[in-house]
């Protein structure tokens, strides 16, 4: 069981001991609800899943921090939260290098910019149809320890919300600093579909088993 009172969540434990856990931010004007079944939908019960609900309301649902000229000061305050998370899970005995995250859209910028700025090794970082904010400078942020997270993107090609081809600018950027990225695209729209749960399954897996045959220091 985890403990937090940073944000409202909900815990899905594995249905064997595991040391893995994967943190799910949704989208924007959503919440963790439509998530409570994900482990069963990503077709993954060997792993734990932390659900977490943004902290803002926005119309029907939540949102990880609010629109320009507000949202770089947004995403600043929500990372510094995330971050007090990650070290409060690691005192509960959660390891940096087992915790995954995954951003569905909004969700996905608040994941990568974790990612991009937090100094240690995570297991990895997944993006669902999701965009990124660089802030000036920051490659400054990456060290030899977060240059070692991996990457899963998924996108579609006929997302009218979020252009695929931003989402791949973005990557690129991140594969020029030599970070280890996996990119994914399919025929669909700006939403979370079917096609995504065998990538990410077989994606996590794939890193599951990498961080079981070795130590990391």
């Amino acid at each position: 069981m985890i403990k937090t009172d940073l944000f409202r969540s909900h815990f899905i434990p594995s249905k064997k001991p595991s040391s893995k856990l994967m943190i799910v931010f949704h989208g924007r004007g959503d919440s963790l609800r439509p998530f409570k079944e994900f482990d069963k939908e990503l077709g993954m019960r060997d792993i734990n899943y932390l659900l977490l609900n943004a902290p803002r309301k926005f119309m029907k649902g939540y949102t990880w921090y609010g629109e320009p000229p507000y949202e770089s000061e947004g995403v600043k305050k929500i990372r510094t939260r995330v971050f007090q998370l990650l070290e409060d899970l690691q005192v509960q005995g959660w390891k940096s290098q087992n915790i995954f995250l995954l951003g569905f859209s909004q969700g996905c910028l608040v994941s990568a910019d974790v990612a991009m700025n937090y100094p240690k090794k995570l297991g990895g970082v997944v993006g669902v149809s999701g965009y990124f904010h660089f802030f000036p400078r920051w490659r400054n942020n990456l060290n030899s320890k977060n240059r070692k997270t991996p990457w899963l993107f998924t996108h579609g090609t006929r997302d009218d919300i979020l252009s695929i081809n931003e989402t791949k600018h973005g990557v690129d950027k991140l594969m020029s600093e030599g970070l280890d990225v996996s990119w994914f695209e399919s025929d669909k729209k700006h939403v979370f579909s079917e096609e995504d749960y065998p990538v990410i399954r077989k994606w996590v897996r794939n890193q599951m088993s990498s961080l079981n045959s070795k130590t990391i220091f």
